[in-house]
C-alpha cells in the first residue's frame, strides 16, 4: 500500500504546480480578544513515524508537511512566521527524538544521556549540528527566546517529553553526570530558571497510544510491517541514491553501509539488539506502554499551553468505526483493525473510554489517544478551517485557554492522518487556512 502512496506522489508531482501565496501576520482578533500581547516565538515542527525533516524531504520531492505538491512551511514563512522543522530518527523513541530536536533547534552536539545511553547499551552522543541552530540563540545566556512547537503524530508525544526535558530536566542524567565528572547536556538541567516553550499544538498526537501498534505486537506482524515500509520507504530513496532517508541509528552502530543492500540492512536491524528494545518508537507508541514508567514520568508544563486536534475518518455504528469515503484507501486496513479493536489485558479500553472514543480514527490514531495524554484535556470546540482569522476568534474561548493542560480544539471530520498534513493532495493550499490558524492561535498567546 505504502509503495502505491509513493507511486501516486509521484504522479502528483509530476501534473501538478505548487504557487504559494504570500502576505502579512496578523492575528490581531484573538490578542484584543484574549487581551495578551501575543508573541513572534519561532515555531519548531515536528514529524510523526517514518517522518522526515524539512532539509531532507523524501525522493527530494515530497515534504513531510505538504506532501508532493506543496511546502507548507514555505508558506508560513511568505506569511511572515518564523518555522523550523528538525528530522527525527523515523523509528526512534520519544526520548531519542526529543534529543535529537534539540540538537538540532540549538545548534549542538546529539545528546541521549549518560543513563540512558548505558540503559540501552548505545552510544552517548549522536549526530553533530554544532553551528547550525534552527533557531539562532534559543537557550544560549541572557536571551528570552522561546519557541512553540506543532507536532504530528508521534511528533505530538515527542513534543510533549521535549517540553517536560526543557522544563524539569532529568535528575537521574544531572545525578549521573555529576558522578562521572562529565559535562551534562543543558536539555537535562534540573535548575533551569525560565520556561522555554510558549505553546504546543498537536495534530492526531499519539499521547496513549495507538491500538494498531498493540494489534501488531500481539499477533505477531510487527516485524513484517517494519520490513515492507523499511524496504518502500528506504529502498525508493536508494534506487534514486538520493540518500535522504536517514534512520538516525549511528548510536546504535546500525547506519547502512555503501556496501550494504537494503536487505542486507533490514537483515541487521532484525538480529539487533534495538529491534526488540523499549527503545523504539513501536515500544513508545503502543497503549500496553502507557504505564511502563519510561513513558508515564512525562508531565505537562505549568507555563506552556497546550492545544490538540483529533482527525476523524470514520463513522460510528454503535459498536465499530467503520472508514468513510474520505480515507485515502491505503489508510482503510489499520482503520478497520483500530476500529473494531479489542484487547483485554488492555483495561483502559473498556474501562476508560467508551468504544466510540477509542474506535473512532484517523486511520492510525484513536480519537482518545489524540485529545490528550492520561493526565486529562479541556474540551471545547475551534473553527480550526476557518478562511479568516476574524471568524477563528468567533469560535475562541472568550478567555486564553488554561496553561499546563491539554485544550481539545475539537475534531477534523474527514481527515486522515496523512491527508491532515497534506500528504497527498492534489491541489495545493487546501491546509492553508489551517496551518495559518494553528499560527496565529500560537501567535496570540501571552508570552
Amino acid at each position: 500500500m505504502l509503495a502505491l502512496a509513493l507511486i501516486y506522489s509521484v504522479f502528483l508531482h509530476l501534473i501538478a504546480a505548487s504557487p504559494i501565496p504570500g502576505g502579512n501576520v496578523n492575528q490581531v482578533s484573538l490578542i484584543k480578544q484574549w487581551d495578551t500581547t501575543g508573541n513572534q516565538y519561532p515555531t519548531v515542527f515536528m514529524h510523526g513515524i517514518f517522518g522526515f525533516g524539512e532539509a531532507k524531504p523524501l525522493l527530494g520531492f515530497i515534504n513531510y508537511w505538504g506532501g508532493p505538491t506543496q511546502n507548507i512551511l514555505q508558506m508560513l514563512r511568505q506569511k511572515g512566521y518564523k518555522v523550523a522543522a528538525p528530522s527525527m530518527g523515523p523509528l526512534s523513541s520519544n526520548w531519542e527524538r526529543a534529543c535529537e530536536a534539540y540538537a538540532q533547534i540549538t545548534g549542538s552536539l546529539t545528546d541521549y544521556g549518560l543513563v540512558r545511553s548505558k540503559q540501552f547499551g548505545h552510544k552517548r552522543f549522536g549526530l553533530d549540528h554544532t553551528g547550525k541552530p534552527l533557531v539562532p540563540g534559543f537557550m544560549q545566556k541572557s536571551s528570552k527566546i522561546k519557541i512553540n512547537l506543532v507536532g504530528h503524530s508521534m511528533g505530538g508525544p515527542t513534543s510533549r517529553l521535549l517540553v517536560h526535558l526543557l522544563k524539569f530536566g532529568s535528575p537521574q542524567e544531572m545525578e549521573a553526570c555529576v558522578r562521572a565528572k562529565v559535562v551534562c547536556s543543558p536539555l537535562f538541567w534540573t535548575n533551569k530558571t525560565q520556561s522555554y516553550v510558549n505553546g504546543v499544538f498537536a495534530i492526531s498526537g499519539v499521547h496513549q497510544g495507538s491500538t494498531f501498534d498493540d494489534f501488531l505486537q500481539s499477533t505477531g506482524s510487527f516485524l513484517n510491517f517494519f520490513k515492507q515500509t523499511i524496504l518502500v520507504i528506504i529502498g525508493a530513496n536508494n534506487s534514486n541514491d538520493l540518500k535522504l532517508y536517514d534512520m538516525q541509528l549511528g548510536h546504535w552502530g546500525l547506519d547502512q553501509t555503501s556496501s550494504e543492500s537494503i536487505d542486507q540492512y533490514f537483515e541487521r536491524l532484525q538480529k539487533s539488539q534495538w529491534v526488540n528494545s523499549k527503545s523504539t518508537a513501536l515500544f513508545d507508541l503502543s497503549v500496553k506502554a502507557l504505564s511502563d514508567p519510561l513513558i508515564s514520568f512525562v508531565q505537562n508544563a505549568p507555563e506552556t499551553t497546550y492545544f490538540s486536534m483529533a482527525g476523524i475518518a470514520t463513522s460510528f455504528d454503535g459498536r465499530n468505526a467503520n472508514p468513510t469515503g474520505d480515507m485515502l484507501i491505503f489508510l482503510v486496513p489499520t482503520a478497520v483493525i483500530i476500529g473494531s479493536y479489542s484487547n483485554p489485558s488492555l483495561p483502559i479500553l473498556t474501562q476508560t473510554y467508551s468504544p466510540m472514543e477509542w474506535r473512532q480514527n484517523d486511520g492510525l490514531v484513536m480519537l482518545a489517544s489524540s485529545r490528550g495524554p492520561p493526565s486529562g484535556f479541556v474540551s471545547f470546540s475551534m473553527n480550526m478551517q476557518s478562511e479568516n482569522l476574524a471568524d477563528l476568534a468567533v469560535s475562541a474561548p472568550k478567555k486564553q485557554p488554561a496553561k499546563g493542560v491539554y485544550n481539545f480544539v475539537g475534531s477534523w471530520k474527514g481527515g486522515d492522518h496523512m491527508a491532515i498534513v497534506g500528504g497527498l493532495d492534489l491541489v495545493p493550499g487546501l491546509r492553508d487556512n489551517f496551518y495559518i490558524n494553528i499560527m496565529a492561535l500560537l501567535a496570540s498567546l501571552s508570552p
